[in-house]
């Protein structure tokens, strides 16, 4: 058996968040765990709709000689729940952190599995999971510097430059389709959205007159993978090959930093126009208590 640490306090980032954090990057070269890359904790840390109530159900999971072995945490407040990330492929491990998650859940559970993890898969199937959907993890190939063309009267920032945190919040929050201007964090947000301001997260913009038209985030400190997250344009300057841009800008700067590939959770057509390719293929698996 392996013994299960909870996080504690229900604070986004507390003194365990870094070892959780470290682990998620050596780990994040690991195809069966790509799913759940490093940058996607720290953004959903930092995110206004972590659900912080739930943070103490976050677990990781030591062996015998107390190294972090495993963890299995949860996604802000959406219904794809659990996901389940090993170093070891060890069935009593994971087992033991199914055990977890589902003793964790009221009616439903459901957990995030890649489908490359045969083991895991084949216990959630064995452990009366059912697997309803699957969605893709793109990757892109970066020993080859990717050229964009900007229209005339945009620009990029530059590597150094300060960024706007006010344009900065109208480009995500338009560039998710909401209109008007965004409500004001509260104090709590505000403090754990400085987090987003480390030097591993690439922030690339397009820039008119000022103004933020367009933004790629790109989460990357060492080794081969890169993550991108989020990427938008506001409603008005879409089809001008602004996301294209920011996209392949973001990436480069990952890969002058040593990053060989870069990949995304998503199945948009979008990424797929800009080359990028199947890597791996995410199951939703869940099962209903009786």
């Amino acid at each position: 058996m392996y013994s299960i640490e909870n996080y504690i306090d229900n604070e986004r980032f507390n003194n365990q968040f870094g070892g959780i954090h470290n682990f998620l990057q050596i780990i994040a070269d690991n195809g069966y765990n790509e799913h759940f890359h490093w940058g996607r904790f720290d953004w959903m840390m930092s995110h206004s709709y972590l659900d912080i109530e739930m943070l103490t159900k976050n677990a990781v999971f030591r062996d015998e000689s107390s190294e972090l072995v495993g963890a299995v945490l949860y996604d802000t407040r959406y219904k794809d729940r659990w996901y389940i990330l090993h170093s070891i492929s060890d069935e009593v491990l994971l087992r033991q952190m199914i055990d977890y998650a589902t003793e964790n859940d009221i009616s439903t559970t459901t957990i995030k599995a890649n489908l490359n993890d045969t083991l895991l898969c084949n216990l959630l199937e064995k452990m009366g999971f059912e697997k309803q959907y699957s969605e893709s993890v793109l990757e892109i190939d970066l020993s080859q510097n990717l050229s964009y063309r900007l229209p005339e009267g945009f620009y990029l920032n530059d590597k150094d430059s300060e960024i706007d945190d006010w344009q900065w919040s109208l480009v995500i929050y338009h560039g998710f389709d909401h209109e008007g201007i965004p409500e004001e964090a509260s104090d709590e947000v505000k403090e754990a959205q400085k987090h987003l301001k480390i030097s591993e997260y690439i922030k690339v913009f397009a820039i008119k007159d000022g103004e933020y038209t367009a933004h790629c985030g790109v989460w990357y400190n060492y080794g081969d993978t890169a993550y991108i997250e989020p990427v938008v344009t506001v409603p008005e300057h879409r089809g001008k090959g602004l996301g294209k841009a920011v996209v392949y800008e973001a990436i480069n700067r990952a890969k002058q930093r040593g990053a060989k590939r870069a990949i995304v959770l998503s199945d948009q057509e979008f990424y797929k126009r800009l080359g990028m390719t199947k890597s791996s293929e995410v199951g939703t698996w869940i099962k209903n208590h009786k």
